[in-house]
């Protein structure tokens, strides 16, 4: 089978490798779809620990093709979306539906063999049905949305609060497609004309370009949805917007310290907090959220798509993600 890798900065190799046969509990999955996210393209430039012998690509649909041993509920010929985390399912973490922080949880694509490539062995566990009428496109939506979904949980967005979301890349788009599905009002926070675009067609009221976001704390922003991360200021920015008694949910991944304003945050009694991954919040879990999302919102939801590779031409896919003047919004490479 051919698997994509990234070798070096800025490079990816298409390689051709052994299919993998599924170990007891597992599945064997074709794949058909994977996206390229945003984690992909900080190990494409530099930014984090290049994993040459690892395949990359966590966001992935396609078909099981064979079964390991002691799997049930499942059957060749299922076509399934991957909830791409692997954990112990047995710590206190697991076993009460916050697998996301699982001390032994490792993510398909970055620690162990990911979605860029034509097949991968996975526990059944990971496997969710695809809706009847879901193309594999739409499908391998569900794991930045189900990211999205989860940071609106840690909040408590409800029906009718105003949701201010700070970045307009995958996750905020999909954030505020989730905002949208959960009844919330949106304005969405974005650097690149074709950004604030998407934001409008995935449900926004508003935008607001960034760096004219003066007087938004006179909006009375219920809750502040952060996907930036970097190096950004913009975790001290939401909770100068976000009004008393608020929420502000961090969804960006920062590579350096950021500060806060202590006094703003006991005055104003604003509750922070961080969010990663997904997990099972009640009797549904953050991915099957996102799938049910996905079925009734797929036109809007596939607006995000901008471009398709084949597998052959990984390396043009990561070049086109990292090249915002491509206008590249979700990158995805089909096999």
């Amino acid at each position: 089978m051919l698997s994509a890798y990234c070798t070096g900065k800025l490079t990816i190799a298409v390689q051709e490798t052994d299919a993998p046969k599924p170990a007891p509990g597992d599945v064997l999955v074709r794949v058909r779809v994977c996206g390229i996210c945003g984690s992909d393209l900080h190990f494409y430039d530099g930014s984090l620990p290049i994993m040459p012998n690892v395949a990359m690509g966590h966001e992935f649909a396609g078909d099981i093709v064979a079964l390991g041993d002691g799997v049930e509920k499942l059957a060749v010929g299922d076509r399934v979306a991957v909830e791409p985390v692997r954990r112990c399912t047995r710590c206190e973490y697991c076993t009460s539906g916050r697998y996301s922080i699982c001390r032994k949880r490792k993510i398909i694509g970055t620690e162990e063999a990911g979605g860029l490539a034509e097949y991968v062995s996975l526990p059944a566990y990971m496997m969710y049905k695809m809706p009847d009428a879901m193309d594999y496109d739409t499908a391998a939506l569900a794991e930045p949305l189900a990211i999205s979904i989860h940071g609106l949980h840690v909040v408590n967005v409800r029906a009718g609060e105003r949701v201010l979301i700070l970045g307009s890349g995958t996750i905020g788009l999909m954030a505020t497609l989730a905002a949208r599905a959960m009844g919330a009002e949106v304005i969405a926070v974005y650097r690149h004309d074709h950004q604030g675009e998407a934001a409008l067609a995935l449900g926004a009221s508003r935008i607001v370009r960034d760096g004219e976001t003066a007087g938004l704390e006179r909006q009375n922003i219920d809750v502040v949805i952060e996907t930036v991360g970097g190096h950004a200021r913009t975790i001290e920015a939401a909770l100068g917007i976000v009004r008393g008694g608020g929420r502000v949910s961090v969804l960006g991944i920062f590579n350096q310290p950021s500060t806060l304003n202590g006094l703003s945050l006991v005055l104003k009694e604003v509750a922070v907090t961080g969010a990663i991954g997904y997990c099972r919040p009640d009797m549904h879990s953050d991915f099957e959220t996102a799938l049910s999302i996905l079925e009734t919102n797929a036109a809007r939801a596939r607006t995000l798509i901008t471009h398709r590779y084949p597998l052959p031409e990984a390396a043009q896919a990561f070049a086109t993600a990292a090249d915002k003047s491509t206008k590249s919004l979700k990158v995805q490479v089909q096999m």
